[in-house]
């Protein structure tokens, strides 16, 4: 496909609900569609490498991606992970170059968006305003309550805060079944993106599962007692939308 489709732009509308996108306008698509791409990436494909320079945003159909930022020193430190429906790049587009990377977990099918069809689009209504205003404020949130988890949260803390997030942005897609979720990460990218040790994290799990408020199947994982690890790792999932989508709707 050449243009952002009609089953994309409902992804996307559900992920930042009640914001709701018109297939991107029709307009906009006509005069402008040929100018996105549609990218089919293979796991562990570099999409954004910190220093460079780029002039797309990226619209994530399918599959998992991660943000990350590797110091001198060799450490890698994951910012965030990019779930279905959900968009990146913006930053690399406004700032002179990337800031951070960004790779491939599973393969993955994207969108990629001119930034300079932002304006354009921008005129058709306020519907793209309010969801990059959306993606903005939801990314910003993520990444504060992350700062809190390295430097406020234990261990068992962070590992279990972590589950519930992915949980409640997999379930605000449709992506999860019941309580459980399907997730394609290693205990090296668990660690990576909590700050511990891949050997901390594989203990922290084990805990868990002893405790009986997690349980992993494989990639598999169910949330045994959902208000148990909230108490626990002070959850509380106002920064992930809820107040947002409140303050939208009025």
């Amino acid at each position: 496909m050449s243009s952002i489709d009609r089953a994309a732009a409902q992804r996307f509308a559900k992920t930042f609900a009640p914001v709701t996108l018109p297939p991107l306008t029709q307009s906009a698509v006509l005069r402008h569609g040929h100018r996105t791409r549609s990218l089919h990436v293979a796991k562990g494909t570099d999409v954004l490498v910190a220093g460079n320079r780029y002039d797309s945003w990226y619209l994530n159909h399918n599959g998992w991606l991660m943000r990350y930022k590797v110091l001198h020193s060799g450490a890698r430190q994951i910012l965030d992970f990019i779930l279905p429906g959900e968009t990146f790049g913006l930053q690399a587009c406004v700032f002179r170059s990337s800031l951070y990377s960004v790779v491939t977990i599973t393969p993955a099918s994207l969108t990629a968006i001119p930034f300079d069809m932002i304006e354009t689009m921008l005129e058709q209504g306020l519907h793209l305003s309010k969801a990059l205003l959306w993606s903005a404020i939801c990314e910003s949130a993520r990444l504060g309550e992350h700062v809190i988890d390295s430097s406020r949260r234990s261990a068992y803390e962070r590992l279990s805060h972590f589950f519930l997030e992915l949980f409640v942005r997999l379930k605000s897609a449709g992506l999860t079944v019941g309580m459980s979720f399907e997730a394609p990460l290693t205990q090296e990218l668990i660690a990576d993106a909590l700050g511990l040790t891949a050997i901390h994290v594989n203990r922290t799990l084990r805990c868990l599962r002893q405790d009986k408020l997690v349980a992993m199947d494989g990639k598999k994982v169910t949330i045994v007692d959902f208000e148990a690890l909230s108490l626990l790792s002070d959850f509380e999932n106002s920064y992930l939308g809820e107040d947002a989508r409140a303050l939208f709707a009025r």
